[in-house]
């Protein structure tokens, strides 16, 4: 059994959801939750107003219906799993510590920003900024796990502190900027400026489109080990028609040439930035 919100009326404007979450709403009646208050502006509309609230509350959380106006959809969730049967608006699991959340949609700004555990799926797309940090603070995602299906938008990974994010899709300029540590994948085509100011971390590129700038500078593969590493855990991990069990498949039995680069020299310079050819 699960709790499911079904979207009643379309907001007036940008409305908080931050703190409707499975864990935080386990235990409460149904009359309960439909006098929680969100926030609009000065205004503290009851979550009833916008959505009907039926089942019962336990480790499950369901959007029936969805509104890009709705944002902070499942932000601070510690554990259980939520679903978003539709789109999802800016910081869609922003300061998530555990569980997992999945949208069968596409979702906007800043999403799994100050993530820090758990798992998101976004079987769409994702906007600006996807588990980068906001921009009053040192440090974006901190841990967990994002996966794409689709592209993503500028800035992917901008400051990203630890954590991976899979992007199945493209990936927008100044991608993985700014990256202090973690992994950032893509596997369609990458704008312009990937890994501008990169310290540490890794990104990995599954189409060998990657032109480094002056200071990114080639080095000797010295990471087979680690590599070999990465190939098992996505063969375990994902669907075997997933690009990313595909490609570990193909890499695993040695039809995949890797090359790899050091930088970004104008920063820490500890950075990688793998490259890769069938």
């Amino acid at each position: 059994m699960s709790l499911t919100l079904s979207l009643r009326q379309a907001p007036p404007g940008r409305i908080s959801l931050f703190g409707i979450t499975p864990d935080r709403l386990v235990g409460r009646s149904i009359a309960e939750i439909e006098r929680l208050p969100l926030v609009w502006g000065r205004e503290t509309p009851a979550l009833g107003e916008f959505f009907e609230v039926t089942g019962s509350a336990d480790e499950r959380l369901v959007f029936e219906g969805s509104d890009r106006r709705f944002c902070d959809v499942a932000g601070g969730m510690n554990a259980g799993e939520c679903e978003v049967q539709g789109d999802a608006g800016d910081f869609l699991a922003r300061d998530m510590r555990g569980g997992r959340i999945v949208v069968r949609g596409s979702v906007g700004r800043f999403a799994a920003s100050g993530l820090c555990g758990g798992e998101l799926h976004i079987d769409g797309n994702a906007g600006d900024r996807l588990g980068g940090a906001l921009p009053w603070l040192a440090a974006g995602m901190r841990g967990g796990r994002v996966i794409v299906a689709g592209s993503v938008g500028e800035r992917c990974g901008d400051k990203l502190r630890r954590g991976e994010i899979f992007v199945g899709g493209n990936a927008g300029a100044f991608c993985a900027a700014r990256m202090v540590a973690g992994s950032v994948i893509v596997a369609g085509r990458l704008g312009p400026h990937p890994g501008y100011g990169m310290r540490r971390g890794s990104l990995l590129l599954l189409r060998d489109t990657y032109a480094p700038p002056p200071t990114f500078a080639e080095t000797a593969m010295v990471a087979d080990a680690y590599l070999r590493l990465v190939w098992r855990d996505w063969i375990a991990r994902f669907e075997p028609d997933s690009v990313f069990a595909s490609f570990a498949r193909r890499a695993a039995a040695g039809a995949v040439r890797a090359r790899r680069w050091m930088g970004d020299l104008g920063s820490d310079g500890r950075g990688e930035v793998f490259g890769f050819a069938v």
